[in-house]
């Protein structure tokens, strides 16, 4: 209960700049729920005072309905609509604007939060905390931010009416009330974990059906349909059987607050016509008494389901604030400094890191890179690779030792500063839905329309760019699937060109393409990497025989260390993955050589890694 009044609070915070919206919404309300009130008043009136006065002539009679029933038509006209427009408007505004602040605030928490909230959390039930639960968190604003006031303030005013007519009468209108507190609180809590818990798993289906979904083609290709569509229809019946016992638990609460919102009028027209046998009240008090029936008692109801709203509401708002109080593990320290430019030195101090405590990635690793040298990190998979390259922009920080760039510890730098002198390029190219020309200028958002074209040039982009119907205006899809693999490398390396690094991180760029798309990218990343302190991460050493300094990982350490040449020479782990690859490449490439080459593959390109692999 405290971590939902608190929550609650915190949600206020998102209101509170919009108070003049509710204060409008709530006097449009206030005027919307008095005005009918007025009627049961004129009704009484003309019953009592007008048409049952036998002495009072029927000129006069209709000269005082003409003007009662005129007046009452003028207030609804001109005051009564003026204000139920308002209400609306605001508080639909307020409510908008306030989770509008919300959602972004949330979004951009979410962007900054470090690789392992990602590792850990699963894209799909972001997502639905970031639509769905907001979503069900703007009904508060509706709800308990202005119909509690105006069902407040419109139970004041009937109370005060039924009091003027008949305190005993009142009385036996409220006598159901305790009953009605007492349903309230015993159904609310119950209502609210269940809400939490159908959250929960609507989270969890969005998030396998979104895996699934992107996953298709493998469930194609392994004819897992059938499975899959199990599964999800467990998952729903799962999903649904939790929403079938919160609606239960509701609509048993709204069923009992309706029996006792439905029974009060019955005592009242027995009670009431019982008096007005004997005289103690008039027909007319009788009637008003039973007009105001209605507007005493649908506050209540409309508490009822309220309390169904608050609810649902405060368990979404549970679930948005879980992720607001993430703390990112990757932070600005407080006397960080920014780099306005980068040489490109980088050096690994006794570097040791861990995703996970006691399961080392990374053992004492230490070398240095001077600035503008290309630099191989090759292993078998799981030695440590990648993760090297995600701790010099900083994508985790280290369990022990330094990473340093032009002397300075990464984690003296600002985040922003750091990561601007840095790009990568990866094995998977990640594309946004848009166009080629958006998907260039994430690199320099404000970068010229001629810069743009000039890196499309350098990438070997720009041919296939303007062969394309719209050219540059070419929508890639979701994840680039509008394009061939290498047509998506070639936007990621303009990508790169256009933000212009010191220090460029290249991660098995030209695995899984063709010889033609490996050519003209090998082609485009020799001009990329000029200039610049470049890792490049391979598997395959075709890629790397050229590199100032060759890294050798194996288990989380570094084992050998020098070029090319230098580790053929001393026969070590580095010569025997060198004489693996290339004696089956060997092969092969005679194989291909006797025979006409494979169309889309350069003749000199194949020739030139064969002349390589026979002088090994």
């Amino acid at each position: 209960m405290r971590l939902q009044y608190s929550n609650f609070i915190r949600f206020l915070g998102y209101v509170r700049p919009y108070t003049k919206y509710l204060i409008a919404a709530t006097i449009g309300g206030i005027v919307k729920f008095v005005v009918p009130l007025l009627v049961p008043q004129v009704t009484r009136h003309l019953l009592d005072n007008v048409f049952l006065n036998a002495a009072l002539p029927a000129e006069k009679k209709l000269h005082d309905l003409l003007l009662y029933a005129g007046g009452m038509m003028g207030i609804f006209v001109f005051i009564y609509a003026p204000f139920v427009y308002i209400r609306h408007l605001y508080a639909d505004k307020a409510s908008h604007r306030a989770v509008f602040d919300l959602r972004c605030d949330l979004y951009y928490r979410i962007l900054r939060m470090s690789a392992s909230f990602f590792n850990r959390t699963k894209s799909g039930e972001i997502i639905t905390r970031l639509i769905s639960d907001i979503q069900l968190a703007q009904n508060i604003i509706g709800t308990a931010l202005t119909n509690v006031w105006m069902d407040a303030i419109a139970v004041v005013v009937v109370l005060y009416f039924l009091f003027r007519i008949d305190v005993t009468m009142t009385l036996v209108a409220l006598s159901s009330f305790p009953v009605y507190i007492f349903v309230f609180r015993r159904f609310s809590g119950r209502i609210r974990r269940m809400s939490r818990q159908a959250q929960d798993q609507l989270s969890e289906l969005s998030s396998n059906a979104q895996e699934r979904i992107s996953g298709s083609m493998v469930i194609h290709a392994f004819a897992q349909e059938g499975n899959e569509g199990t599964r999800f229809q467990a998952e729903s019946e799962e999903l649904f059987s939790t929403n079938m016992r919160r609606i239960l638990i509701q609509s048993l609460h709204q069923a009992l607050a309706g029996a006792l919102i439905g029974l009060a009028p019955l005592v009242i027209i027995c009670y009431g016509g019982y008096r007005v046998i004997y005289g103690d009240i008039t027909v007319g008090e009788l009637i008003a008494i039973t007009m105001y029936l209605g507007p005493l008692y649908l506050p209540l109801q409309r508490f009822s389901e309220l309390n169904i709203v608050l609810s649902n509401s405060t368990a979404a708002l549970d679930r948005i604030f879980e992720i607001m109080d993430e703390k990112p593990e990757i932070v600005d320290r407080p006397a960080a400094i920014e780099l306005a430019k980068v040489g490109g030195e980088v050096a690994f101090e006794g570097v040791s890191f861990a995703y996970n405590h006691g399961c080392p990635i990374l053992k004492n690793v230490t070398f240095s890179v001077r600035a503008g040298q290309r630099v191989a990190l090759v292993g078998p998979s799981g030695s440590g690779k990648t993760t090297i390259a995600n701790l010099i922009p900083r994508f985790y920080d280290v369990s022990d030792g330094r990473v340093l760039i032009d002397g300075h510890d990464v984690r003296d730098i600002k985040i922003k500063s750091l990561r601007r002198h840095i790009a990568m390029v990866l094995q998977d190219p990640v594309l946004f839905s848009g166009t080629i020309r958006e998907n260039i200028l994430y690199g320099n958002p404000s970068a010229a329309e001629s810069d743009v074209i000039r890196a499309a040039k350098a990438a070997n982009a720009y041919d296939f760019i303007c062969s394309l119907p719209e050219g540059f205006e070419t929508q890639v899809g979701e994840r680039g699937a509008l394009l061939s693999g290498g047509q998506k490398q070639r936007i990621t390396i303009a990508r790169a060109f256009l933000k212009d690094p010191a220090i460029l991180i290249l991660d098995e760029a030209t695995s899984s393409l063709d010889s033609q798309a490996e050519y003209l990218i090998q082609d485009a990343m020799a001009r990329l990497v000029k200039g610049r302190t470049t890792f490049i991460i391979a598997h395959r050493l075709s890629t790397i025989i050229h590199a100032d300094q060759i890294f050798v990982l194996s288990a989380g350490s570094v084992i050998e260390s020098g070029t090319h040449e230098e580790l053929l020479d001393s026969a070590g782990a580095y010569k025997n993955l060198y004489d693996g690859q290339f004696k089956a490449f060997a092969c092969a490439s005679r194989s291909r050589a006797a025979s006409t080459p494979t169309a889309g593959q350069p003749e000199e390109f194949l020739l030139k890694k064969l002349q390589i692999a026979e002088n090994s």
